[in-house]
């Protein structure tokens, strides 16, 4: 049964939080309520005005006791691999359901096999959204069959890369004219070398073949000026080829701007009389 209102808790207010909230403003996040807003104590100021301008009437607190103690249906987390870490085991725990954005966190397969068994335990839920992607819907059918071969190409202007551990392999500047290999291995060393950047790599895994046999290859690539990632499935059921040129957040270029539009196709489909897809 769906909920006639969902109550929703948020962990985090940067690219991807903000979007949310303006989504829930202007109803296009379905009949939700932004209820309490957990940021850390710097962000304070900003995050009451910008919350204030929307219109919306939430709690901003840098405490999780204060948090936790405000009744809601859903936390959503948008702050990181280390919120999942955290406080995802203390959210199912209490029977609500948890939406995740830092999918990567997942190439720790016990956290993951320990917050499966306390959503079952708990009667909660994890979310993932499919982010940046395209194709998460037909890998997840193709699964049912049978899956061979899943490989995720992603490329990125060298400037989104600035402040990840890219600056350690080469110098990001040096880049001008042909791209650059950061990384081809496991979606799991992939999210775990870069949490910010390929979190992807980790959501495309989880859907279809595991993070181990699930081929990432990540670019530094001058030659273009979005987030491109190039997917391809094989099959019991046939093969697959997609290719998403997303642009960057223009508040992160490490996020994709599509990200925040998952997130908030999810929760609306929670209180949506019609789903498709």
């Amino acid at each position: 049964m769906r909920h006639t209102e969902l109550k929703l808790g948020l962990i985090g207010f940067g690219t991807i939080g903000k979007g949310l909230a303006r989504a829930i403003a202007t109803g296009r996040a379905g009949h939700t309520q932004l209820a309490p807003v957990l940021i850390k104590p710097q962000n304070f100021e900003t995050t009451t005005t910008c919350l204030g301008e929307l219109g919306l009437n939430s709690l901003v607190t840098a405490d999780p006791e204060e948090f936790f103690a405000v009744e809601t249906d859903l936390i959503v987390e948008a702050a990181g691999q280390q919120v999942v870490r955290e406080y995802a085991a203390r959210v199912l725990q209490s029977g609500r359901d948890l939406l995740i954005c830092a999918s990567g966190a997942f190439t720790d397969e016990v956290l993951y096999e320990q917050l499966v068994g306390l959503a079952e335990q708990h009667g909660s839920r994890l979310l993932i959204p499919s982010g940046a992607l395209a194709g998460i819907d037909a890998l997840t059918s193709m699964a049912q069959a049978g899956v061979e071969e899943v490989t995720i190409t992603t490329r990125k202007p060298p400037q989104a890369w600035i402040g990840t551990a890219a600056e350690k392999l080469v110098d990001l500047s040096s880049i001008t004219t042909q791209p650059f290999c950061l990384f081809e291995g496991s979606a799991r060393e992939a999210a775990n070398l870069f949490p910010q950047n390929v979190n992807v790599a980790a959501t495309l895994a989880w859907a279809g073949i595991g993070l181990d046999r699930t081929i990432s290859r990540v670019f530094a690539d001058p030659t273009v000026s979005r987030n491109v990632h190039q997917i391809t499935l094989r099959g019991v059921c046939g093969e697959i080829s997609i290719e998403v040129c997303g642009k960057p957040s223009p508040d992160n270029p490490r996020t994709s701007a599509l990200t925040a539009y998952s997130v908030i196709k999810t929760i609306r489909n929670l209180t949506a009389s019609v789903i498709i897809g």
